[in-house]
């Protein structure tokens, strides 16, 4: 298993700033991580030099500047190797610090995301248990309705000799006063013929088909 290394590929321009300005590469850092013994002899060398660097370096600076106040011209290059050491330095923690932020600013948009999926999949599974509770309502309620239509219909059909015979017999009964007024005594109701859509044997039949089929 290797480590990985998060940051580097986010500050590539930083790495280029590493390797042009101080002649540094993080390629080597790695390698000695991993034991490469020239590489770690290597730094090593140039982590010496750097420290006696540090150490002589005040004592140098005083010695030159003791050298160089004649020289004009001389003091004067060296202030602006200064001045652009502290505006190349200021850069670097300015490019650093920008690194920075942008690692954090991933980090809170990874927990963001996380949440926001959270979110997601609870309101996703009440969408989908909703669904599920309403079509099975709706299927309960439309077969219900369904059911009674059916039945409706069902009895208005074995309904149907009864509201004739009903029609029937109003008819009748309109004929009689009809053929009464116009014949008084000479009168002959026994010639209007009567409707029976009811008949003893089909009554029976009618109470039947009802009782099979709930109604």
């Amino acid at each position: 298993m290797t480590l990985k290394d998060h940051v580097s590929p986010k500050a590539k321009r930083i790495l280029a700033l590493l390797k042009g300005k101080y002649g540094l590469d993080l390629n080597d850092f790695k390698a000695a991580i991993k034991g490469d013994k020239n590489k770690l002899q290597a730094i090593g060398q140039a982590s010496r030099e750097a420290s006696l660097s540090r150490e002589l370096a005040p004592l140098l600076k005083e010695a030159y500047l003791d050298i160089i106040q004649g020289t004009a011209e001389y003091n004067k290059a060296i202030s602006e190797i200064l001045v652009q050491g502290a505006k190349s330095a200021l850069s670097i923690d300015r490019a650093t610090m920008s690194a920075t932020l942008e690692n954090q600013a991933y980090g809170h948009s990874r927990k963001e995301l996380a949440a926001e999926f959270v979110t997601a999949k609870n309101t996703e599974r009440e969408r989908h248990q909703y669904t599920l509770n309403y079509i099975q309502m709706k299927g309960y309620i439309d077969k219900f309705m369904t059911t009674v239509d059916n039945n409706a219909k069902l009895l208005q059909q074995t309904h149907r000799p009864e509201i004739k015979q009903l029609q029937a017999d109003d008819a009748y009964d309109l004929q009689v006063a009809k053929h009464l007024l116009e014949y008084g005594d000479d009168a002959r109701t026994d010639l209007i013929p009567q409707k029976n859509y009811i008949p003893s044997t089909f009554s029976g039949v009618l109470t039947k088909l009802r009782a099979a089929l709930g109604l």
